[in-house]
């Protein structure tokens, strides 16, 4: 497998490989190895609905539109699960200022870590964007 300094491709990973117990665990090898190694894939074969990828691409602009001042009421730095707004150029790539801004953002959680528990459950809470960022007052509905 390629690592993210010597990619040729962006990695296709097959979400059908996960209706088989057999293969569900080398699909995990390949989602572990894209989004730790490369940082980003493309995924075929899911059971997204077209209308659930049409309402989202129709609505994440509409995030970037908002104000400044309502970005930075939810900005990741205010989040122990790295969900949030990053500013435009604060992320760093390879030792140097990343140009991009980007929300990040997942299906709200229970916190689940305590002290002595896993780092990784650090990564499960809820979402600032889905808590703050949805209605009318921020002026973005929720799509579903």
């Amino acid at each position: 497998m390629s690592t993210a300094a010597n990619f040729s491709s962006v990695p296709v990973l097959d979400f059908a490989l996960t209706n088989d117990e057999a293969h569900k665990p080398e699909f995990i090898d390949q989602l572990r190895h894209a989004l730790i190694n490369i940082g980003f894939l493309y995924l075929k074969n899911h059971t997204i609905p077209q209308n659930v990828i049409d309402d989202l691409i129709e609505y994440i602009p509409r995030l970037f539109d908002l104000p400044q001042e309502a970005k930075n009421e939810i900005l990741m730095a205010n989040s122990p699960h790295f969900l949030g707004y990053s500013k435009l150029g604060t992320e760093v790539t390879k030792g140097k200022a990343d140009y991009s801004e980007l929300f990040s953002f997942g299906t709200p959680h229970e916190t689940q870590w305590r002290p002595g528990a896993p780092d990784y459950l650090r990564l499960w809470g809820p979402s600032q964007v889905c808590d703050h960022l949805t209605g009318s007052a921020a002026g973005v509905d929720d799509p579903s």
